[in-house]
């Protein structure tokens, strides 16, 4: 009955693993007690912002980053004229490596700004900062232009090299970091303010825009200018066009903020939803600004994206680069009839002028959607290869449970609860039970995973698959260890535990490292890393403590055992008359 309640105990504990994490943003204490009426945490950055909005058209405010460290930079700003980057008014605070904090003003007029102290266009007339306990906090009055209250907002992080703000990343959140706030309604919010792009309405995901440029308004260097604009879900990408009777279309694929040595491409698949297949219009930035246009029809995962002709003809293409803004103007004649297609987009680098490969995580895996020419609509977001994605994500999950949960605790059932007279023989066929759960389920796993490698000719991820093959051939070893166990008075049984569990405990490793490589390569979102890990550290702190029970038992039992023995050795002796006095 007792090994019954410790298996249960034991399952209880396991179920009740997690982690969470909170921070409520309108009660964080100011260090110098000040007080704001109004507060919103922004979505991206870990930023949030605080205010006390005044009839004067004035507003106290306190923008504070959390996490941040020495050598950074945080920002925040208005833009009056814009939504993005340029033209941005900033409050900027730098903090050197030695934890110290200055904070000035400045007037973004150039993606190449250093973040040169200047004067805004409206009155700041007080700006500090302060780095406490982590976060660093920027106070300032603003003089609110124009008599508005809402206005578009712009936060970021960045570097400090030399004392002096270096450039921020270009990933996601960094691209993410702008909406709106107004300072009278108390409404702040981390999405831009919205465009007047057609609406959808069946679309695979809504499109929302990500850089500094509403879509619809933005100005083309050579005054272009097209009916419909989407701005892609990922990538910082846009597609503009003007459907033709003559079923042509006239197309304006725009990446902005991007660099030189870079190569940017846009491309219609009639017959798939990914890369192969691809009738691409590609366009190149060599690192001396230079930009080359070109078709490619994308038939391997191999392909540098070689000029080609495509599956359909293209009269037009040409591309250029303002402002670090990529565009690629073409003119399609629409292949079949119809309007609907599939679309892919994506960045990569450029070594000595020639396309290398592209990262194969995140916002790359999601860059596929479709387009409707004729309707305006569109859409995108989705993953790459739609029900290989499916098979992925399920891959992951097979082998995160069997390999990474399910493996730790059967060999902790097997070390801890044996020691529990009690339970014996519980603890075997708890262990034996998880161990077998885990390699059925391991093995599943492993079979979607030769299934996706089959399918993804050309990509190869050889760490994470050549210890998928080992773990798969040390746990077959290890089930036929079981028909092969020597009953416990066997000489060789000593030798055949110590391969048991030196095999087991490499199993284990082996797993953990390789859960992570394949959370590494799927890039889910952070939160799925951050659950395994809290199951990781909850596992280990309930290893320390059942260790340390485990040891507790075992050294009371012989004390137990040698008092045992000597009272046994002391009645022998009595009994055989030596104890007798003369």
């Amino acid at each position: 009955m007792m090994g019954k309640f410790l298996g249960l105990l034991f399952c209880v504990l396991i179920s009740n693993l997690g982690l969470s994490y909170a921070q409520n943003c309108s009660n964080y204490a100011f260090s110098n007690n000040a007080i704001f009426a109004t507060c919103v945490s922004l979505p991206v950055l870990n930023g949030h912002l605080h205010w006390n909005y005044h009839s004067n058209s004035t507003v106290d405010v306190a923008f504070r980053h959390t996490g941040s460290e020495a050598s950074q930079w945080v920002a925040w700003a208005l833009n009056v004229n814009g939504s993005g980057m340029i033209g941005a008014q900033a409050l900027v605070a730098v903090t050197s490596s030695d934890g110290s904090v200055r904070a000035y003003t400045s007037s973004v007029t150039s993606y190449a700004t250093g973040l040169q102290p200047s004067n805004l266009s409206f009155p700041v007339p007080r700006i500090r900062a302060e780095r406490v306990d982590g976060d660093v906090v920027i106070f300032a009055t603003l003089v609110l232009p124009g008599g508005g209250t809402r206005f578009n907002q712009v936060w970021q992080v960045g570097p400090v090299t030399s004392g002096a703000p270096a450039r921020h990343a270009l990933v996601a959140d960094n691209r993410a970091s702008v909406g709106t706030v107004d300072f009278s309604t108390s409404n702040g919010t981390g999405s831009p303010p919205p465009t007047p792009t057609p609406t959808p309405t069946t679309p695979t995901t809504p499109t929302t825009p990500t850089t500094r440029n509403d879509c619809i308004n933005f100005a083309f260097s050579n005054n272009s200018n097209y009916a419909t604009c989407v701005s892609l879900p990922v990538l910082n990408s846009h597609l503009h066009w003007n459907f033709n009777t003559n079923r042509t279309v006239d197309v304006a694929f725009r990446h902005a903020g991007s660099e030189t040595s870079q190569w940017v491409a846009w491309a219609l698949n009639l017959q798939g939803s990914g890369m192969l297949g691809a009738q691409a219009l590609v366009a190149v930035t060599s690192s001396n600004g230079s930009v080359r246009a070109y078709t490619s029809s994308v038939t391997s995962y191999q392909t540098s994206l070689q000029p080609s002709s495509l599956s359909f003809e293209v009269p037009m293409i040409r591309a250029e680069r303002a402002d670090g803004d990529v565009v690629i103007y073409a003119t399609l004649v629409l292949p079949n009839d119809g309007t609907t297609f599939n679309q892919v987009w994506q960045v990569g680098p450029a070594t000595d002028g020639v396309p290398s490969v592209h990262s194969l995580v995140g916002d790359n895996r999601r860059s596929v959607g479709t387009v409707n020419f004729a309707t305006g609509q569109a859409g995108g977001g989705g993953n790459v290869g739609g029900s290989r994605q499916r098979r992925r994500n399920t891959h992951g999950v097979l082998n995160a449970v069997s390999w990474g949960v399910l493996m730790p605790m059967g060999a902790m059932a097997a070390r801890y609860l044996k020691v529990f007279n009690v339970a014996n023989p519980a603890w075997f066929y708890i262990h034996a039970a998880c161990q077998t759960s885990a390699y059925i389920v391991g093995v599943a796993g492993w079979a979607t995973g030769l299934k996706l490698g089959g399918d993804s000719t050309g990509i190869r991820y050889d760490k994470h698959r050549n210890i998928g093959i080992t773990l798969f051939a040390i746990g077959t070893l290890q089930v036929f260890a079981l028909l092969l166990r020597p009953k416990p008075e066997h000489k060789y049984r000593i030798y055949w535990t110590i391969y048991h569990q030196s095999l087991g405990y490499s199993v284990i490793v082996l797993s953990i490292i390789n859960v992570y490589e394949g959370l590494d390569i799927l890039d889910p979102e952070k939160k799925w890393k951050n659950a395994y890990t809290g199951i990781l550290i909850s596992l280990g702190v309930m290893t320390v403590v059942l260790e340390a029970l485990t040891w507790y038992i075992v050294l009371k039992r012989k004390k137990e055992d040698k008092r045992t023995h000597a009272g046994a050795n002391g009645s022998s002796y009595a009994a055989n008359g030596h104890g007798q006095s003369a």
